[in-house]
């Protein structure tokens, strides 16, 4: 866990939310993530931020009028990890308590889809606030792709205390990477379980269209560069690539 920021364990949070959920003027629903899902499954005694994910602008809009009601401020000092994240909204009050929030896309990078919503769990409603918690699998997939501490140490607790379906995982994460490629991130991560003597099923799949998605942007990067497909691969072979590689992740002419 980061150093120098206080924790907050699942009593906090519950008042936390029911002091929100009174201040609402609408109905707001928000998707629970990280180490606050992990608190109020039993995965994690504590978390020093929230992450929220909204469906909806409107819903985003809502909360961060709860917020300011609250007493909290939006944060303009931030550690780069955190900066890296694009979140809508980073709020924190006078006892270091924060939310970052996110609206559909998360990082910049994970989009709230469709399976994830159906996966999500209701957590409670606590007065016009109502939260639903996203399930383990897609938080491993979220923190396989971040940069923040105690990531990799947050996936293996949720490993240890779930049953985890890996085919969810590898699945979602073949879903989100039609315009940026994730596996390679989420290999990294995962690879650092296996270390821990965590078998991961899907390690070897990720790796493989890691590799086909390095092959692929090698080859569309000669592309742009005036070359033919033809004069495309054979500029590839050789510089750490097989033409079996190249061929399975361009097609063969």
């Amino acid at each position: 866990m980061e150093k120098g920021r206080k924790a907050f364990g699942k009593d906090k949070l519950e008042e936390t939310f029911k002091h929100l959920g009174k201040s609402l003027k609408h109905p707001v629903k928000a998707y629970l993530l990280g180490g606050g899902a992990m608190c109020f499954r039993d995965q994690k005694i504590a978390t020093k931020d929230l992450d929220l994910v909204f469906n909806s602008q409107n819903d985003f809009n809502e909360f961060e009028l709860a917020l300011k009601t609250c007493g909290y401020a939006e944060s303009a000092l931030l550690e780069k990890a955190y900066e890296d994240m694009k979140a809508s909204g980073i709020w924190q009050n006078k006892e270091g308590f924060r939310f970052d929030l996110f609206v559909k896309i998360v990082c910049n990078a994970i989009s709230l889809s469709q399976g994830m919503l159906k996966r999500s769990a209701p957590l409670a409603k606590y007065g016009k606030l109502d939260i639903w918690m996203v399930s383990n699998e897609d938080i491993i997939l979220f923190k396989g792709i971040t940069e923040r501490l105690d990531d990799a140490n947050d996936i293996e607790a949720i490993i240890q205390r779930a049953n985890i379906d890996w085919n969810i995982i590898f699945q979602e994460c073949t879903n989100q990477s039609k315009a940026r490629a994730w596996y390679g991130p989420l290999y990294d991560k995962l690879a650092e379980m296996e270390k821990r003597n965590i078998r991961i099923p899907i390690l070897g799949q990720l790796l493989k269209l890691d590799n086909m998605a390095i092959v692929r942007e090698a080859f569309e990067e000669q592309i742009r560069k005036g070359m033919s497909r033809k004069q495309a691969r054979a500029a590839l072979i050789g510089k750490d690539f097989t033409k079996e590689e190249i061929d399975e992740a361009t097609g063969s002419d």
